[in-house]
């Protein structure tokens, strides 16, 4: 009886050392040959074969030598090009959204207000449809811890952002300093969001990793615009009117629903005026990371979730009395 637990315990253990796709069928073939073995009385062969799997090196699988650098290949193509492919959801929106208007103003009296909404419902279904992409591909790509797989994806998107920056700052464009201090504060604050989420995402909480990826997501967004507002727009003085070019910072967690929809939801503040301000301070930014963050907890989410292949532990030994 000794012998046998002992011999499953040793079968447990040489089963963990084999690749997660080998395991189901290397445990049912050694778990036949030790109930054989354990039929016929044979204890001692019985547990020296357990040991003898428990201590021997695991055969390296064949594999194919093409099919890792395929994989670094389609990872580095997928986390490079997906943030250019974000600024081209940004630029076919804001055409769509401009013919949109157009149509709209011969049929209707509130083309105007309907502007960021149109723009922002059609860079969130892009944005989605890029995602959608990025997940399928995701599945076929080197899968690596989450926080390297959050920096990953990251790192691209900075890289993108300084291109893009550098060809704005090339044409002379004004205003380009005050956009940095929020971009690097999203991208700071994407990177533990796309940390949490791969981390759910791998112990199976798929639903949680979603929540709190696209949460912290949120969040990250919400900071870099309100950090923009604040650092160019003056606050209102309390026991004034509302001066020209100022922001009331009670509104300040609105700013970045604000900036997306151009409304107040019916509160108080922002004010028409306000919004008309934060819109105009940053108008490119709030649909930059809308855009961005679908496909970037998508990718976290499925490059950490478990392999599909994966098997449970063996099954039990059977010992003969």
């Amino acid at each position: 009886m000794v012998t046998g637990r002992l011999a499953a315990l040793l079968l447990r253990l040489a089963v963990r050392r084999w690749p997660a796709e080998l395991r189901a069928e290397l445990a049912r073939e050694w778990a036949a040959e030790l109930h054989e073995l354990a039929r016929t009385g044979r204890r001692w062969t019985m547990l020296r074969f357990a040991a003898s799997l428990a201590t021997s090196r695991a055969a390296t699988p064949l594999v194919d030598r093409t099919a890792v650098p395929a994989r670094l290949w389609r990872t580095a193509g997928v986390l490079l090009l997906a943030p250019p492919a974000c600024v081209a959801v940004l630029v076919l929106a804001a055409v769509v959204m401009n013919a949109t208007y157009g149509w709209l103003s011969f049929a209707a009296v509130w083309p105007t207000a309907a502007q960021m909404p149109i723009w922002s419902a059609v860079v969130a279904g892009l944005g989605t449809l890029l995602a959608l992409v990025v997940t399928r591909t995701a599945r076929r790509t080197v899968r690596v811890g989450a926080l390297p797989t959050a920096l990953g994806v990251v790192a691209p998107i900075a890289v993108t952002l300084a291109v893009v920056l550098g060809w704005f700052a090339s044409r002379a464009e004004s205003g380009l300093t005050e956009m940095v201090p929020g971009l690097l504060l999203w991208l700071a604050l994407l990177v533990p969001a796309l940390w949490a989420a791969g981390v759910l995402a791998h112990r199976g909480r798929t639903r949680s990793a979603w929540l709190v990826g696209l949460l912290g997501a949120f969040v990250a967004a919400d900071a870099a615009v309100v950090l923009t507002v604040v650092s160019t727009i003056p606050a209102t003085p309390p026991t004034t009117e509302l001066p020209p070019d100022a922001v009331d910072r009670i509104s300040a967690p609105l700013w970045l629903l604000t900036c997306w929809t151009d409304s107040s939801f019916g509160l108080p503040r922002p004010t028409e005026w306000e919004r008309f301000l934060i819109t105009d301070r940053v108008l490119v930014e709030p649909m930059f990371y809308l855009a961005c963050t679908p496909y970037a907890v998508a990718y976290a989410v499925a490059v950490a979730r478990p392999a599909p292949a994966a098997v449970p532990g063996p099954e039990p030994v059977p010992v003969a009395t």
